[in-house]
């Protein structure tokens, strides 16, 4: 799988995004048929396609980008690193999009959430810091002042576990 996914990088060089996803989604389609036989080998087949379709659509508009990012969350992030690479592909992606920014600014809220009190090694803290910074720079976000002004606001919707009073 790691081997077919290499060559199709170096393949998909110089392709369109079009491309790109194109062949990206005939891969996976291919590796499900002939080398998956497990739904754990099956679903980390999926999720590292995932990975590739949301690298290959963050040179696009937010409209191309955010279908990946959604099928992204839905299979999970496979660790911190995932997520992080998420945000930061999605600040990339978010340029003229409000929606974007919005959805970038919440996923930095929840990495911070997530990251919070947590004790790491300092070199990994400091590589969580400086990709928040970076997602927060592409995408346009003044730094504190738009995360903050992103948590102010009220949600849209209930939140799943919570009850009403």
């Amino acid at each position: 799988m790691g081997q077919a996914r290499g060559r199709l990088f170096l393949a998909l060089r110089n392709a369109s995004v079009a491309e790109k996803l194109q062949a990206y989604k005939r891969l996976e389609l291919q590796l499900l048929k002939e080398e998956v036989h497990t739904a754990s080998e099956q679903r980390e087949l999926r999720r590292r396609i995932a990975e590739d379709l949301l690298t290959a659509a963050s040179e696009g508009s937010w409209r191309l980008f955010s279908p990946y990012l959604r099928r992204m969350e839905r299979l999970g992030y496979s660790g911190l690193d995932r997520r992080l690479l998420a945000c930061v592909l999605a600040a990339m992606a978010s340029k003229g999009s409000r929606a974007g920014r919005r959805k970038t600014a919440e996923l930095i809220v929840d990495i911070e959430r997530r990251t919070r009190g947590r004790k790491y090694h300092p070199a990994l803290r400091e590589e969580i810091n400086s990709a928040l910074e970076r997602a927060r720079r592409l995408a346009g976000l003044d730094t504190e002042q738009a995360v903050a002004t992103h948590r102010a606001r009220p949600s849209s919707g209930r939140r799943r576990g919570v009850s009403s009073p």
